[in-house]
């Protein structure tokens, strides 16, 4: 079990190998929208419903002022820049690495110095057609043990496997041009997990940790990183 989540503001800096990770309720603050740049609100205006236009809304907005903690500048000032697949890096500069996930009325952000990181957060929803998900989005080999489990049990693993697919997938930067099919995590237990096998060029299965972000009944989370274990703090704003 983590440690507990701590208020943001006893936040301070800390050495290139902690790894913070920060969770929000996603409802629009004062100024949110002031600290977008155009860009951003014209992508957040294009949502027609109103209450998924402001959640995408706070969702950037809370990324600004988490990163301006890093970065030593005002959140409206944080500078991004974006790669091959459309995944977010600091302009100017390559540290921190940091990852985004949004779901229901929660969004979490990882930061890290130095280590590629991903992150995933799902509302869990019971009654979905599980299996038939896992068979055409899970490789084979994840497919054959969720159906193996208690049908009771399906669709806590089906969240386990799914956040941590997305967050391996999201360290990566990859987008959808990497089928979710073409690696392979030992998910079952109530656990982080691993990376079993991976078709990814060039990759190592050791590279990778995966760590649960412990979130209570509804949702779902998972960080994926790499390199060795080491401090992750976690702070709820």
């Amino acid at each position: 079990m983590p440690e507990p989540w701590r208020p943001a503001h006893e936040w301070r800096p800390a050495p290139d190998n902690v790894i913070d990770v920060w969770r929000f309720a996603l409802k629009v603050q004062e100024h949110d929208w002031a600290i977008l740049t155009p860009e951003e609100v014209q992508t957040a205006q294009r949502i027609v419903i109103d209450e998924k236009r402001d959640r995408k809304a706070s969702s950037r907005a809370h990324l600004r002022r988490i990163l301006a903690r890093y970065v030593g500048a005002d959140p409206q000032d944080v500078k991004f820049t974006y790669g091959e697949h459309g995944k977010p890096i600091l302009a100017e500069r390559d540290e921190p690495r940091f990852n985004l996930s949004d779901s229901g009325s929660q969004g979490l952000v990882a930061v890290s110095v130095g280590k590629r990181i991903g992150v995933d957060l799902e509302f869990a929803r019971e009654g979905r057609p599980f299996t038939e998900i896992a068979d055409r989005f899970f490789s084979p080999v994840e497919s054959a043990a969720l159906r193996r489990l208690r049908l009771e049990a399906r669709p806590a693993a089906f969240y386990r496997a799914w956040t941590r697919k997305e967050a391996y997938l999201k360290a990566w930067g990859t987008g959808l041009s990497f089928s979710s099919a073409r690696f392979t995590l030992d998910y079952v237990a109530d656990g982080g997990g691993s990376l079993l096998a991976t078709e990814m060029p060039g990759d190592d299965p050791a590279r990778w940790r995966f760590e649960k972000v412990e979130l209570g009944p509804d949702y779902t989370g998972a960080i994926c990183f790499e390199g060795h274990n080491g401090p992750i703090r976690w702070w709820a704003i």
